[in-house]
């Protein structure tokens, strides 16, 4: 089997899978989709299970690849402001191009993803942390809630929902999370200041 058959039926199969869920898709539905015979997809994945599987690997592979690249981890930020107009900016642009991959991850549950979701939300918690350290903050939540905002507002804008506009959303939740987070080391400035 070819490469572009092989992607053809993946690309496919990601689709089916992310709109009707592990349960909900057939291979017959996803074979329709790639345009190929249930028998060409059995014969390069043998099972439904197996297919699921190495789409899960290959696109969250793809995923992680595309997250690490935008976090720009060689540039020192000068304000916490800057890292986070980057950081939150940049993570909706790879959950918009992933999205039907991060939508699947988060409404199926598997023994691939989990460990998955688990070290990403880790490793937000770190690296805001060592962007805008000293803050009276659970960087690993806040992490967790830049990411689900950004995940329910992409949600919106996959569906073509268009009560809110998802670029001006965006910018506002970033100058509120400045701001929040501008508000958050001023007190916590002035307590160290009154124990002094």
């Amino acid at each position: 089997m070819t490469y572009k058959t092989e992607q053809k039926i993946l690309n496919a199969s990601l689709k089916i899978f992310a709109e009707k869920g592990y349960n909900g898709a057939t291979v017959m539905a996803i074979a329709e989709e790639a345009g190929f015979s249930e028998k060409t997809v059995f014969r390069k994945f043998k099972t439904k299970k197996n297919l699921y599987d190495t789409v899960l690997i290959k696109n969250g592979e793809k995923f992680v690849k595309e997250f690490m690249e935008s976090l720009n981890l060689d540039i020192k930020f000068e304000t916490p402001a800057d890292f986070l107009r980057n950081f939150i900016k940049n993570l909706a642009k790879v959950m918009l191009n992933n999205f039907e991959f991060f939508n699947l991850s988060i409404n199926e549950s598997n023994e691939i993803l989990e460990p998955m979701m688990n070290d990403a939300v880790e490793f937000m918690g770190i690296y805001i942390e060592d962007n805008i350290p000293n803050q009276n903050i659970d960087y690993k939540i806040f992490g967790f809630s830049i990411s689900s905002f950004v995940y329910a507002i992409t949600l919106e804008r996959y569906f073509g929902r268009t009560y809110i506009n998802y670029d001006e959303a965006i910018d506002n939740f970033i100058k509120n999370t400045i701001q929040c987070v501008s508000i958050s080391k001023k007190r916590l400035m002035k307590k160290t200041s009154n124990r002094i």
